[in-house]
């Protein structure tokens, strides 16, 4: 993306290799601050699940690879494209590596909760930490207000690392791994398929466990539901937080 960029001084900018989401305020944003901060980007859009990479992709080579909410997993040989660093900004804290890890915190009744930038590797969630930040969850919180807090935080942690490395390079890199030696991811990452075996209730559901995953798995988008002789019934309406 080279708008208003003098050509004469393209080759003096780090070449970036951006991951974002369609429909997504924090991608449009975030590729604002990358243009800002002085980086070559070259967009990739995800849409879903199961979406193909674009065929240039294969050939492009550079300084980083940047993900943000990106549903593309990346495989070893597009990861070692990037020749400093590939990094993701993972909406969740290191305690909860994978998919649908803000439904488990609230289901667990986790009272914090946080983003994580990681270098990335061959296994989801996985490579060495780059810095965490922590939000604690509050007492009238749901999904979706934790949810949005997140999306705040995660946008924040990419223009303090991305600033960073705009600033300092491979240096602030190291200086940052270092400074958070301290934090490891724990467990194996969650997956999909684990949240959506929860949201499919069973007939004999308690109370008790019924509003544990109505507060922590439930939106209008991605609803509880139910099968009954053959039919699947869906709960409408936004779950009421606490």
């Amino acid at each position: 993306m080279t708008n208003g960029i003098d050509p004469a001084k393209q080759e003096d900018r780090p070449t970036v290799l951006f991951f974002g989401r369609e429909n997504c305020d924090g991608t449009q944003k975030a590729l604002q601050f990358l243009n800002f901060a002085g980086f070559d980007v070259s967009y990739v859009e995800s849409q879903g699940l199961g979406q193909a990479l674009p065929d240039w992709v294969r050939n492009w080579r550079g300084d980083y690879i940047f993900c943000f909410r990106s549903y593309f997993i990346l495989d070893q040989g597009l990861i070692d494209a990037a020749s400093i660093a590939a990094i993701n900004f993972h909406p969740g804290p290191p305690e909860y590596p994978g998919s649908g890890c803000i439904n488990f915190a609230l289901y667990e009744g986790a009272d914090t909760y946080g983003v994580t930038a990681h270098i990335i590797n061959a296994k989801v969630d996985n490579g060495t930490i780059i810095k965490a930040l922590r939000f604690p969850i509050l007492k009238h919180d749901g999904l979706r207000s934790v949810l949005a807090r997140t999306h705040l935080y995660l946008f924040h942690l990419l223009q303090e690392v991305v600033g960073g490395i705009a600033t300092g390079g491979e240096n602030y890199l190291n200086h940052q791994v270092a400074t958070s030696s301290a934090e490891a991811w724990r467990g194996e990452a969650r997956r999909m398929k684990e949240l959506s075996t929860l949201q499919k209730l069973p007939l004999d559901i308690d109370a008790t466990e019924f509003h544990k995953r109505l507060h922590s798995m439930h939106l209008p988008e991605y609803p509880l539901h139910i099968f009954l002789h053959g039919r699947k019934f869906v709960l409408l309406g936004e779950a009421d937080e606490d």
